[in-house]
């Protein structure tokens, strides 16, 4: 018998999809995310999410990156009893112009003042939030994302790559929680809410 309870996980027998379809970022301090209690020591997904109060621009900007260019990785580690989570998420963001240079220096300034929050949709379709900062009208202890290791290229020849392959990374006690609303919810809080798209 184990000393404490450990689920089990099951999911239906199908194929599995990978890779990213959107992502999106926020100031951590500008979203409250609704979690129900947590049911036999068992925390649950988000259902909700809202602006706080006094929040005012678009809350989440989308990021448009390549498609198929989009990855999510984690790697767990344990020193003793305390258990960290190494997150990454890489895009490949095409064209080196002035927009890729504004919003680096936006993910680079974030991070150092604030942190970055992300939210995240894989091709799967299941949604999934890291770097928050609020959660039913609580804050919860930093977890903090940031831009940390780009790089870029210009490429050598007409139809090789420009643009630069963007990382994000942070590290937490534990993995993202998965956000059970729909996209729809998302767009509706980001700076494409009302642009026609």
């Amino acid at each position: 018998m184990l000393c404490v309870t450990v689920r089990g996980i099951q999911r239906a027998c199908g194929a599995v999809t990978g890779g990213l379809s959107d992502i999106g970022v926020f100031d951590p301090y500008d979203l409250n995310f609704t979690q129900a209690a947590a049911i036999d020591g068992v925390n649950q997904v988000y259902t909700a999410v809202a602006e706080r109060d006094g929040v005012t621009t678009p809350s989440i900007h989308i990021i448009q990156f390549l498609v198929d260019n989009g990855e999510f990785t984690f790697k767990q580690s344990v020193t003793g009893c305390s258990v960290k989570y190494e997150l990454e998420w890489i895009l490949q963001i095409p064209d080196i112009a002035q927009d890729l240079v504004t919003f680096l220096e936006g993910l680079d300034a974030s991070g150092c003042c604030c942190g970055l929050g992300l939210i995240y949709r894989f091709n799967s379709g299941r949604i999934f939030v890291a770097g928050e900062r609020y959660v039913n009208d609580a804050s919860i202890t930093k977890f903090i994302i940031k831009h940390d290791g780009s790089d870029g290229t210009s490429g050598k020849l007409l139809d090789d790559f420009n643009g630069g392959n963007i990382h994000l990374k942070g590290s937490y006690s534990r993995l993202p929680y998965e956000f059970t609303g729909t996209w729809e919810t998302i767009e509706a809080l980001s700076d494409i809410a009302g642009s026609g798209s």
